[in-house]
């Protein structure tokens, strides 16, 4: 049973809204307890309140910390610390503030790096040792499309979702013999509350939150990498392409995909 596996605890990073909340949702749904960390302590406590109505039987926690802080690892371990965790899911770093490299200050890519490598490699091996120790659990890390193309003004966090890959890639392999399951979900543009606060509603063709959280659980044995299955041929015109060439069309669509608000008619278009 999922339970069994990966319960008693599951830990979603990035778990207030969007895709997030669409994992606690379902992870709630197969039987294990939920604890949530983001910022925003206001949606942290209406995605909890959700899910302890909708299963009265799970006991959710909240933890409000930004993860692109130094100290959020340490602080998240201390929080956690009575928990027997099975699942970790780190659905963070999502990109609200576009900006060639050069253009923006040193210090905000300072927390992005922490955010989307630093603080991601700190829990994954605090939790991972946990789960070695049982000889079972699941990770569950979150690519995206753009893991695959040098997007200008998306820069570090196209390399982040790279790294994520595959990061994800040589977990798997080292971690399997020790019965934990790792898998990298790779999406493209969701209607999210992050995205639709960024660049305007999110309009043409999405990933549904629902869509990825349940596709991923249903699929945490068959790692390393799930491409969603609405963007296999997105991400296939772009593996076939040329670095350059990849740079320039990836460039383009991020281009697009900022100054039309969100609003693209498909993905799929844009590799063409």
């Amino acid at each position: 049973m999922f339970k069994d596996t990966y319960g008693p605890w599951c830990v979603i990073a990035g778990g207030s809204d969007g895709i997030g909340a669409a994992f606690a949702e379902e992870v709630a749904a197969r039987g294990l307890n939920v604890a949530l960390i983001a910022r925003r302590k206001e949606t942290l406590a209406e995605t909890a309140e959700k899910v302890r109505r909708a299963h009265p039987g799970i006991e959710v926690r909240t933890l409000s910390v930004d993860l692109s802080r130094r100290d959020a690892a340490e602080t998240i371990r201390e929080a956690t610390k009575d928990l027997q965790v099975g699942l970790l899911i780190y659905n963070v770093g999502s990109e609200t503030q576009c900006g060639y490299f050069l253009d923006k200050p040193l210090l905000q890519w300072q927390g992005r790096l922490q955010r989307n490598f630093i603080t991601k490699a700190e829990l994954l091996h605090h939790f991972g040792l946990q789960m070695r120790a049982r000889k079972h659990g699941g990770i569950v890390l979150m690519g995206s499309v753009s893991g695959y193309m040098g997007g200008a003004g998306f820069a570090l966090y196209a390399g982040s979702k790279a790294f994520t890959h595959m990061f994800a890639e040589a977990l798997w392999y080292e971690m399997r013999e020790d019965n934990i399951n790792v898998i990298c979900t790779i999406v493209g543009p969701t209607d999210t509350p992050s995205m639709n606060n960024a660049y305007g509603k999110q309009e043409g063709h999405l990933t549904d939150p629902a869509y990825a959280a349940s596709g991923t659980l249903d699929r945490l044995k068959d790692g390393p990498i799930w491409v969603a299955d609405d963007i296999t041929e997105f991400v296939d015109s772009f593996i076939k392409m040329t670095p350059r060439e990849r740079s320039i069309a990836g460039s383009q669509f991020c281009a697009d995909y900022v100054k039309s608000g969100g609003k693209l008619a498909s993905v799929t278009d844009k590799a063409s």
